[in-house]
């Protein structure tokens, strides 16, 4: 009884406090799981770039080039409203400069990593077949933990069932630790100082983040699209600098058949280590619909009358 009044008591304070020790610092109030997939915790931003209606609007448009774009704080811009967004920068370029109707659903969360996207994808598939899956990729997306505002997500631990990823940090049921890693704010908060140990103890490995990759892409093809992937700059420099998990990344690539972006080619201001400030996110906005119409939404050329005419003919 008096455990379970302790554990109460503890519960109620992280639900009031919503911060707790780690290794000496404090765990910043931060975003609270609202559900799984598959064991991979999600939380939803409390304004998002696309809402329901956005992808209902989606689902029932059949004619229009669908672009569906995954990614963290950076490809949802933080700092900058929504019309600021480079994906709503080549939004806008792509209804003057294509004859193709274009819808472009942002899922971006601050804070998710690949395998979170990954998830994502997995909620929306089923009413949602993009035609151009856009993944936005930065170097914390190889760590094993990711933590945003103190909240650590769990990137090591492989089930057993088909070697999925997933965030489960205790020997728990996955239905038990599932449920209560999304309603016990106490649990959430014993899982971040386990991961976050585990984190210093555990070296990165890249499946975390070729896994879900490679689901990625498999989804799109499945549905008749493709993946492109954007390479996040460093600008941590005076100058955009490619990132150093470039070549990595891109040996991967060409090993499954999708391209990757570097976007120092297309960046030259910033405005932090990672982030775009909005100078940054209209430049890559141009560029990306640049390289759509020459790509995806490249017109077929049309055969001119004279090339028509048959040559026998006198």
């Amino acid at each position: 009884m008096s455990t379970l009044i302790a554990l109460l008591v503890a519960e109620g304070l992280a639900r009031l406090l919503g911060v707790g020790p780690r290794f000496g610092q404090l765990i910043y109030v931060r975003e609270i799981p609202t559900r799984t997939v598959d064991g991979v915790a999600l939380w939803s931003d409390k304004a998002p770039r696309s809402d329901t209606a956005d992808l209902q609007r989606v689902a029932n448009d059949r004619t229009a080039f669908k672009i569906l774009g995954l990614g963290d704080s950076i490809m949802y811009g933080v700092w900058q409203s929504k019309e600021q967004t480079y994906l709503e920068q080549a939004r806008r370029v792509l209804a003057e400069g294509s004859k193709r109707a274009v819808d472009i659903l942002n899922l971006a969360v601050p804070g998710y990593n690949t395998l979170q996207e990954d998830a994502v994808y997995k909620e929306i598939g089923a009413v949602i077949k993009p035609n151009l899956v856009l993944v936005h990729y930065w170097v914390d997306d190889i760590h094993q933990y990711r933590s945003v505002g103190g909240y650590v997500v769990d990137l090591g631990a492989v089930s057993e069932d088909g070697g999925r990823l997933v965030v489960r940090a205790f020997p728990l049921p996955p239905h038990l630790s599932d449920f209560l890693l999304v309603h016990s704010r106490l649990y959430d908060l014993l899982t971040q100082v386990a991961v976050a140990y585990q984190r210093d103890t555990q070296p990165a490995d890249w499946k975390r983040v070729f896994a879900p990759l490679a689901d990625i892409q498999d989804r799109v093809r499945g549905a008749g699209g493709r993946l492109l992937v954007l390479a996040s700059p460093d600008l941590s420099g005076p100058v955009p600098q490619p990132m150093s998990d470039l070549p990595t990344l891109r040996r991967f690539a060409a090993s499954r058949g999708f391209e990757v972006i570097d976007l120092t080619e297309w960046l030259d201001v910033g405005l932090d280590l990672c982030h775009f400030n909005a100078e940054g996110h209209r430049l890559i906005g141009e560029r990306l619909a640049e390289y759509l119409l020459e790509h995806d939404l490249k017109e077929e050329p049309r055969v001119r009358a004279a090339e028509a005419v048959d040559p026998q003919m006198p």
